[in-house]
């Protein structure tokens, strides 16, 4: 009696599974496929998890996936509109591309002020001041991540969903139980604050 009770318990979770995702692929889904171990920064930690998913988003989204906080910009000014002002200004100030010249931004301080105070319509003080302590400020934390994966997918559509397919998780975790509660957390938050439209499947 208890085998059949299991066997249909698995059928019917099964089945479950398979309706779910149906349901997802019927949909608009963005996904984000990349082997964790090509992407992680190995001097990050027990946050390491967690940056390497701002930055397949990032990436995702055309902003800098080296630097989270000029990522972190880009996305403020995409949003404000003003994102394609920013990169024209720039070129005028540096004769450069922004989109080359991103990941070298410290060694173009003066354009990227000139360029948000611009953009933005700031004074030269609060450009600086944002400029000089973006770095120091930028806060990292799983609920801002998932508020942020929100914030592009209500950009997209009520009814547009993400998928981040990674792979070689558990070569990648080991026997760390603070990456692999670091991988639950970002799991459940982005359930929680994505209601259900931000999906993370693992090779493990």
């Amino acid at each position: 009696h208890r085998r059949a009770v299991d066997f249909f318990s698995d059928k019917f979770t099964d089945a479950m599974l398979f309706a779910d995702l149906q349901k997802v692929v019927a949909a608009a889904t963005d996904t984000i496929l990349f082997n964790i171990d090509t992407k992680a920064d190995h001097r990050s930690g027990r946050d390491a998890l967690l940056q390497v998913f701002l930055k397949v988003l990032n990436e995702k989204q055309g902003y800098s996936g080296d630097h989270p906080h000029i990522a972190h910009m880009e996305r403020h000014l995409e949003e404000k509109g003003q994102l394609a002002d920013f990169h024209a200004a720039f070129e005028r100030e540096s004769g450069e591309s922004w989109l080359t010249e991103r990941d070298a931004w410290n060694f173009h301080r003066d354009e990227v002020v000139a360029a948000l105070k611009e953009a933005l319509g700031q004074s030269e003080e609060s450009a600086e001041k944002w400029v000089d302590g973006a770095e120091k400020n930028f806060s990292l934390t799983v609920e801002n991540f998932a508020k942020w994966v929100k914030r592009y997918l209500d950009s997209k559509g009520p009814g547009q969903r993400i998928m981040f397919l990674v792979d070689e998780v558990g070569q990648f975790i080991g026997g760390d139980t603070h990456l692999m509660l670091n991988l639950q957390t970002i799991t459940e938050q982005l359930g929680t604050i994505c209601n259900g439209r931000a999906w993370v499947v693992v090779t493990s």
